[in-house]
């Protein structure tokens, strides 16, 4: 016969199951919380400042497990310009779309979170952003308009902001500028499109700082892009 195991081993061996449960219900989680997020970026100059926040920001998320993609307009040579045949398109809601802009449109559709890093230029983002934003946030993919009324599409996704200025804080608050671009950007763009813009923070000054105070900031940006995702 037999010798029955004892039961403290069946004790060590249901702890050893419990574990093995914990352990793998805890690496499924964090497989889940990862996120994919797209760094759209918007400067003429690949020794900006912009391009500066843009690597912080993709090494910080990372390191944070996330997956990243970059699409650097400029770097790219990505047209900006509506045309007329484009033009045409989009208001009949019709046609056949550009292989440039069904590009762009896979990698939103591939991500959780886009952000978005760019300088303040006559309070607008430069036009390479603008025409990025007119000719990929398109009808039938970023939102439906018909006579039910409009209603985004894109309602999946989050959108977080960065965006360099060279006036001063002073400047911006006392005639509230900053409050203005975040309704232009939140409402009238992505909330749109159904998405939410769950940050948009505003690098004030950047001109007027000294290197070993842009070097600090860029530390203020990792510790913001740990706290966000």
């Amino acid at each position: 016969m037999k010798k029955l195991q004892s039961p403290s081993f069946f004790k060590k061996l249901t702890v050893l199951f419990f574990l093995t449960f914990i352990l793998g219900f805890q690496n499924l989680f964090a497989e889940t919380e990862k996120q994919h997020v797209l760094i759209i970026l918007a400067h003429p100059n690949p020794e900006s400042f912009n391009h500066a926040i843009s690597k912080t920001v993709e090494e910080r998320l990372i390191q944070k497990g996330h997956l990243v993609r970059v699409r650097d307009l400029y770097q790219m040579g990505f047209d900006p310009i509506l045309s007329l045949e484009e033009w045409k398109r989009y208001e009949s809601q019709a046609g056949e779309t550009s292989a440039d802009v069904k590009a762009e449109q896979a990698e939103i559709q591939w991500a959780n979170h886009l952000i978005l890093i760019y300088p303040t230029w006559w309070w607008s983002p430069p036009a390479m952003m603008k025409g990025y934003l007119d000719r990929v946030f398109t009808p039938v993919f970023a939102f439906e308009a018909d006579v039910a009324g409009i209603r985004g599409k894109l309602r999946d996704k989050k959108v977080s902001i960065i965006q360099t200025t060279g006036a001063d804080e002073t400047f911006i608050q006392e005639n509230g500028m900053d409050e203005s671009v975040r309704k232009l950007m939140g409402i009238g763009i992505f909330g749109f499109c159904g998405m939410q813009v769950a940050n948009h923070e505003f690098l004030m000054g950047i001109s007027g700082k000294s290197y070993d105070e842009l070097k600090v900031v860029l530390t203020e940006v990792d510790a913001m892009v740990s706290e966000w995702f």
